[in-house]
């Protein structure tokens, strides 16, 4: 079997970091990984590398490398920081939309219900990112694409750890439905209203202002 490049590697611990399979405070090790992954040290060194700059490990020298913790007030930060970047940017994009374009976000959102039919919330995960980093996309504020996909990581990664916010993923899919219709229609206010809300619904934070860590 061929060795999972480094891109393969992130890929994959990104995955259980996100869907905390790798729990808050879990040690990983170069060694450890690359047994697990059947890789060498080498990919696992600069995989991890890309995660610290993702916020999703921390790497601590020869003490080795942690999953971050979690927290409710970081994640709402990293929640109003999401908005504010998405709606500045949702108010770009519905000038700029080309047909060719909005048919392009049908088609995630098509794939995003695909796969909560399928019952694969990795994937469902995967095209929710892709959709909402599409429609940024289109208001060329480009320098600011990477800062949101952060953002977007520790938004699920958070919303997935949280025991009293869970979603169907066919829920999940269809909320982001009337956010395409508004832009398909050009409707900046509704498009405005629509988005935020989605936005402020991710995470019920109300009452949940204790630190998570793993136990």
């Amino acid at each position: 079997m061929a060795e999972p490049t480094q891109s393969r590697v992130v890929a994959e611990l990104r995955r259980r970091i996100v869907l905390n399979l790798l729990t808050p405070g879990a040690v990983l090790t170069e060694l450890g990984v690359a047994q697990d992954l059947a890789c060498s040290q080498a990919a696992v060194r600069e995989a991890l590398l890309v995660l610290a700059g993702e916020g999703l490990v921390v790497r601590a020298g020869r003490h080795g490398t942690t999953v971050t913790d979690l927290d409710s007030d970081t994640a709402a930060e990293i929640l109003d920081l999401r908005r504010r970047i998405e709606l500045r940017g949702a108010r770009r994009a519905i000038r700029r939309a080309t047909a060719g374009e909005l048919l392009e976000l049908e088609r995630i959102q098509f794939a995003m219900q695909s796969a909560a039919a399928d019952g694969n919330a990795w994937a469902v995960l995967e095209r929710d990112m892709d959709l909402h980093l599409a429609i940024f996309r289109l208001s060329g504020l480009h320098a600011m694409a990477p800062i949101l996909a952060r953002c977007m990581l520790h938004t699920h990664r958070f919303r997935l750890w949280a025991p009293w916010h869970q979603r169907d993923l066919t829920e999940t899919a269809a909320r982001h439905r009337p956010i395409l219709d508004a832009l398909r229609d050009g409707d900046a206010t509704t498009l405005a209203r629509t988005l935020g809300a989605h936005l402020d619904t991710i995470v019920e934070r109300a009452g949940n202002d204790r630190r998570v860590r793993a136990a």
